[in-house]
């Protein structure tokens, strides 16, 4: 007797059939007035039954792709009566210089002009709360999303199959930026672009006081005797960053060699010692900053700004965030992160999904597609700073419209040294403790014992 399948193993053939039909359809490979495969060859395609077949179909009828003819059969709708469909597209407002996203919105809509983008800009703080309002609510459409606030949504929801449409993956895409965004070996955000964090310094500093390129891997006392001889100079700061954010500090504990497990009764060894030498590390980094109030704050400096006024010899940011070093008078290149005991950095991708509740799907999908094409990948490269996830583009080799930093490339380098916040394997409420600790630590509130005894009871 052949085993009933799972209700996983069920859902992925029903998403699997939808998404390869409306894939055809929207492609043209089913043209318009053609009839697609009887319900019994799609059953037999997909292993589902005849029933589940038809759910499937309803939801493409209710999206305006295919029409029911009685007595003859399922064809695939006019498109040349479709109306003007209006797509809300909600977005990092950061992406519209990081991506150049007016220039592609408005190539996009010359390319389909049936498809109207309505852009909602959204901001990062309570990312969750404001897109979960606007996804049940059907106000948004599709949206860009990176790695830390999709894991919201898995981490707060029993089924992401709620939440988010699955999508058929671009191919092409760099290996690594996908698997974050799959779950029961479905996709359900497409990347866009992407950005380890790294270092970014100034190459005339460096050239002053006669300091080297800095190499492929070094660590974090290497970079200190390198900021010794930067430091000389009173009129700026050597290093700057900012600690407490989710795409800073949790590196320096994914430095500390340690594999985040937790025990049969499920709870992890923080004080372990790996875990004091990142904080540590991390502090002493603050210390040379001397700039606690400011650093600690919850408002965060633009770290950008005061490099760009040479105010800063090296700082910790990301490809996307040198975007705004364009109008730079100065040459400025990158270098891999320093590390404490492994060598590891955030990989930070941002990608885009469609809400499941949309009733613009098919037209969702065609815009995710147009980003994720090699014309769009190709102008982000050529245009930004920022890295396409497509790897054809990425690497692509011509004339640079402008300065570009001659290391540029180094992010492939460095790809071993990937990581995620969700490798250390910590919930919300874990993660916002070990925080306060570390907090507690760099400001001088409590010493290394303390710190380690609190870091015990998380």
């Amino acid at each position: 007797m052949q085993a009933k399948p799972s209700r996983t193993t069920f859902r992925n053939r029903l998403d699997e059939m939808i998404i390869a039909l409306r894939d055809d359809i929207v492609t043209g490979r089913l043209k318009s007035g053609e009839f697609i495969p009887s319900l019994m060859q799609l059953s037999k395609q997909f292993q589902l039954s005849i029933n589940s077949v038809q759910k499937g179909l309803d939801q493409l009828a209710a999206e305006s792709l295919i029409e029911r003819i009685p007595r003859v059969g399922i064809r695939v709708k006019d498109s040349t009566r479709h109306s003007i469909v209006s797509l809300s597209f909600g977005y990092y407002p950061s992406l519209m210089e990081d991506v150049d996203l007016q220039h592609l919105i408005a190539a996009f809509q010359e390319e389909h002009p049936h498809i109207r983008i309505q852009p909602v800009p959204l901001q990062y703080e309570n990312y969750y709360d404001v897109t979960s309002n606007y996804l049940y609510n059907e106000m948004l459409d599709v949206l860009t999303i990176n790695h830390i606030n999709f894991n919201q949504y898995v981490d707060r929801h029993t089924d992401i199959r709620e939440i988010f449409e699955p999508i058929k993956p671009a191919a092409g895409i760099y290996p690594y930026l996908s698997p974050p965004f799959m779950r029961d070996r479905t996709q359900y955000v497409q990347p866009i672009v992407f950005s380890p964090v790294i270092l970014c310094y100034n190459q005339q500093h460096f050239e002053q006081r006669q300091i080297d390129e800095p190499p492929l891997e070094w660590t974090w006392p290497e970079f200190m005797a390198c900021l010794d001889h930067l430091g000389r100079d009173e009129s700026r700061l050597a290093f700057y960053f900012y600690p407490a954010t989710l795409n800073r500090w949790p590196i320096f504990l994914l430095q500390s060699g340690l594999e985040f497990k937790r025990n049969s009764r499920g709870k992890m060894n923080l004080a372990a010692p790996q875990i004091m030498d990142s904080i540590q590390t991390c502090n002493e980094l603050i210390q040379r900053q001397n700039m606690f109030q400011i650093l600690l704050s919850e408002n965060d400096v633009n770290v950008e700004e005061l490099f760009s006024q040479q105010r800063i010899s090296v700082m910790m940011t990301t490809y996307f965030n040198m975007n705004r070093l364009r109008r730079a008078s100065f040459p400025f290149d990158i270098a891999p992160l320093p590390y404490v005991h492994t060598p590891k950095t955030l990989l930070i991708t941002i990608g885009m999904a469609i809400n499941r509740r949309s009733k613009q799907k098919a037209a969702a999908q065609v815009f995710i597609d147009y980003l994720a094409s090699y014309q769009s990948q190709l102008h982000i490269r050529k245009t930004t700073y920022s890295i396409p996830a497509l790897q054809r583009a990425a690497e692509w080799h011509g004339e640079e419209l402008g300065y570009r930093p001659s290391r540029y490339n180094i992010y492939r380098d460095i790809s071993h040294t990937y990581a995620l916040l969700s490798d250390l394997n910590l919930n919300q409420h874990e993660i916002d403790e070990l925080l306060n600790a570390m907090n507690m630590y760099w400001m001088g509130m409590e010493n290394k014992d303390a710190t380690l005894s609190r870091l015990a009871t998380i």
